[in-house]
């Protein structure tokens, strides 16, 4: 195990600066969202669970803390996404100006702008489509109706379609848990 200790401590690095940067962005953000805290918690126990796997000297834990923050991550993001996406219930026309690209340019999200209360809204919404769905969907300077969040007219979804990927990496985020327990308990 102790060929390994340097590639434990650059994770439990990582592990350390993913909660800072969680910790930065909760503080810079307008709209205190506390997913954002859970998130920097989250991380903060892969360099706290490697330490005492370490000292321990217990290659379970070591291994096993390498998979519960991720899946623990992957679950809270994706009931975050979720809950965000439930929120959005207030419909509202609003013209597509743009779209984002994320995941090397393989998926596209629009921009939307829109009026909500007399100010003027331009936000992405947090549904991506695939070029090809975004193409037959989306065209820049037509208008749509989406659903905004009332609270927080900054999110807004174009809910034609449910984005199935939100129960995917719930999945994931439930297998890598188990598997994480796994290790724990039966080897």
């Amino acid at each position: 195990m102790q060929q390994v200790y340097p590639f434990f401590i650059l994770l439990s690095i990582v592990g350390l600066l993913m909660s800072l940067i969680y910790v930065y962005v909760h503080i810079k953000e307008k709209n205190k969202n506390p997913y954002f805290m859970v998130s920097a918690i989250i991380w903060f126990l892969l360099p706290v669970l490697m330490t005492i796997g370490m000292l321990l000297n217990s290659e379970k834990l070591v291994v096993s803390a390498f998979f519960f923050p991720i899946s623990l991550s992957m679950i809270v993001t994706s009931i975050e996404h979720f809950v965000r996406y439930k929120k959005c219930t207030l419909i509202v026309s609003a013209k597509c100006v743009s779209f984002n690209t994320s995941g090397k340019g393989h998926y596209y999200s629009p921009q939307f702008s829109y009026n909500y209360n007399g100010k003027s809204i331009s936000t992405y919404s947090f549904s991506s489509y695939r070029k090809r769905r975004f193409n037959k969907l989306f065209e820049n300077n037509n208008t749509y109706d989406i659903f905004i969040n009332p609270q927080n007219p900054n999110h807004c979804v174009d809910k034609r379609s449910f984005p199935i990927s939100i129960i995917f990496v719930l999945l994931f985020g439930i297998i890598f848990l188990a598997f994480g327990i796994f290790v724990v308990i039966f080897i």
